[in-house]
């Protein structure tokens, strides 16, 4: 007992002096401060069916194809001793595939029937980001941030293929404006830094699906979809 009280009171004391020493290195630190910086980086881009519709079957099984894009972005940090928002415009390549099984729908069929998307596109985002300095001794710094960040996608800038949906033609337009939350981990080193971040679309990033090939009925075919973006940047502050 006597041992597990002096265990307790000595990490009571590690943790006080700790934080004190924290704290006299914030103190030390300028009230308000602002840089800017630029990053570039690769983005994974993984897609989250949530509805489903082929030849009048709700689809629910499908296989991702998670793939890398890449992006680039300038920023600009308004900071205090321990907390931060930023902000800034980035200019985004992504890309993904998945592979939705059209037989799914019926227990009798022996074997799958993929239809496959692929989609590509090149998007300009604008976040705005609240952070926390875990830790603040320069010229070491890590935080942790979040908040929203809004992406917009011309219609030129998006690209899609289809397969298997033979003889239907297939194309779809984008949801020009996405609205997305981001959350993510800052490392710093001096002027260096490197970030690790996870958006999640929160409206679908694509409208319905279009047939060209002029069939008659037109087919009433829907693959709704959010998506989820794991990235990893390496930035420079100026």
């Amino acid at each position: 007992m006597m041992k597990l009280r002096a265990l307790t009171l000595t990490a009571v004391i590690l943790v006080a002096v700790s934080l004190r020493a924290q704290n006299s290195d914030r103190n030390a630190l300028p009230a308000f401060s602002s840089n800017w910086g630029a990053k570039i980086g690769f983005a994974a881009t993984a897609s989250y069916i949530t509805d489903a519709n082929i030849g009048g079957h709700q689809l629910t099984e499908y296989i991702q194809d998670t793939q890398v894009g890449n992006f680039a972005a300038l920023l600009f940090r308004l900071n205090s001793r321990t907390i931060f928002v930023q902000s800034g415009i980035g200019i985004n390549y992504n890309r993904s595939c998945f592979y939705v099984d059209m037989n799914a729908w019926d227990p009798e069929a022996e074997s799958r029937n993929d239809l496959t998307c692929q989609f590509t596109f090149k998007s300009f985002t604008v976040p705005l980001q609240m952070g926390y300095h875990i830790v603040n001794r320069p010229p070491y710094c890590m935080s942790a941030y979040t908040g929203p960040r809004l992406r917009y996608t011309p219609e030129n800038n998006y690209k899609v293929q289809f397969q298997n949906l033979e003889p239907y033609q297939f194309t779809e337009k984008p949801t020009e404006l996405i609205m997305g939350w981001t959350a993510g981990l800052s490392v710093n080193i001096g002027r260096t830094f490197l970030d690790f971040e996870y958006e999640a679309t929160i409206n679908t990033v694509t409208g319905p699906m279009i047939d060209m090939s002029g069939a008659d009925p037109a087919p009433n075919y829907k693959l709704n979809r959010r998506i989820g973006i794991m990235s990893f940047s390496y930035g420079i502050i100026f």
